[in-house]
């Protein structure tokens, strides 16, 4: 006959199970967040500048750089969904929550409104007929884009300092 059980150990045996099935989910999160923080400082870091630095003209840059970054929008968007879901899911705190899906919005205001006016507008500031008026709003919504690009960083930075105090506090 198996040996009694402690009633008293019980916590620690649900708290055990509990800690083995959100492995996974912990997991998942590490690895999307490490993605988020890693594409973003190689895109702003090394991709971006490399770009305008070698390549014979801005315009061509931004034609390199352009489809890049929309990608990397799109995945910021579909992590901060994600991210804000397994934090539910992890019961961590609201901040861990909300932060992701703010960082997600804010990846498809970049893309669909800012990026698609700089793509509207970006020959008509520059191209043979440019517009200073054109060019002064193109500048505008780049320093703009940049902008929210490195909240954006700084976020997921944030999102991973709390993330690993949660664990460290869970650990300890």
């Amino acid at each position: 006959m198996d040996a009694q059980r402690n009633p008293s150990d019980l916590p620690e045996v649900q708290r055990l199970a509990s800690s083995r099935a959100q492995t996974p989910l912990r997991l998942l999160l590490w690895l999307t967040l490490g993605a988020w923080i890693g594409v973003w400082l190689l895109f702003g870091l090394v991709v971006a500048p490399t770009a305008f630095r070698v390549l014979p003209s801005p315009h061509l840059a931004g034609s390199l750089v352009g489809p890049v970054l929309e990608s990397l929008q799109l995945f910021g968007a579909a992590a901060g969904l994600g991210l804000a879901a397994i934090a539910a899911w992890l019961r961590c705190g609201l901040l861990q929550r909300l932060l992701p899906l703010g960082m997600g919005l804010v990846c498809l205001y970049s893309q669909f409104g800012l990026s698609a006016e700089i793509a509207e507008i970006q020959n008509g500031a520059f191209g043979p007929q440019g517009s200073e008026a054109l060019a002064t709003r193109f500048n505008q919504l780049h320093r703009l884009s940049v902008g929210l690009f490195v909240a954006v960083g700084i976020g997921a930075l944030t999102l991973a300092a709390l993330h690993a105090r949660d664990e460290a506090r869970r650990e300890g």
